[in-house]
């Protein structure tokens, strides 16, 4: 008997020099499947950041409104019903102070702050949001309570309302 000095094939041997189709196609449909799941996470990750930021910037908004409105609340002394062009009513704010007047306006989807002081106005917006309305509620009385009422209506979202308070000439207690 003698020995061939010839090589036997690989797979006569046992080992294997490469992969099958179908090994190849699981590796591939496995990756392809991760990384379907990691692009779903990072959408879901930054519609996440989106919805925070949105809400972030909507709450400074509103933190923004209270501090200025109650802050003219406080240091008005009556609402008169009327001044100038400007008629109180829900639209409408006019708070009246031992020098200026202050006056609340909604109109066209934006609130207007105006500063009227010796017959000079001085005329800003305030951002109150997309879908947002404003409405002014004051129930008069010796000393009453104003309230802004801002309900934001998105077409596919719940309604919020945000009602911000304040007593005309400050805290009596």
């Amino acid at each position: 008997m003698t020995i061939s000095s010839y090589p036997l094939p690989a797979r006569a041997m046992g080992n294997r020099t490469g992969y099958t189709l179908l090994e190849m196609l699981v590796v591939m449909w496995a990756l392809a499947a991760v990384l379907g799941l990691g692009m779903a996470l990072i959408l879901t990750a930054m519609r996440a950041d989106q919805v925070g930021a949105t809400t972030l910037r909507d709450l400074t908004r509103r933190t923004e409104l209270a501090d200025q409105f109650r802050a003219d609340v406080a240091r008005a002394v009556d609402t008169p019903e009327k001044l100038d062009m400007f008629t109180a009513g829900p639209a409408c704010l006019i708070l009246r102070t031992a020098g200026d007047h202050f006056i609340y306006h909604w109109h066209d989807g934006t609130l207007d702050r105006t500063v009227v002081t010796d017959g000079k106005e001085s005329r800003r917006s305030i951002v109150v949001g997309e879908y947002a309305t404003v409405e002014f509620i004051s129930p008069g009385g010796a000393r009453p309570l104003i309230t802004v009422r801002v309900v934001t209506a998105p077409p596919h979202a719940k309604e919020t309302r945000t009602e911000i308070s304040a007593a005309l000439g400050g805290d009596t207690r």
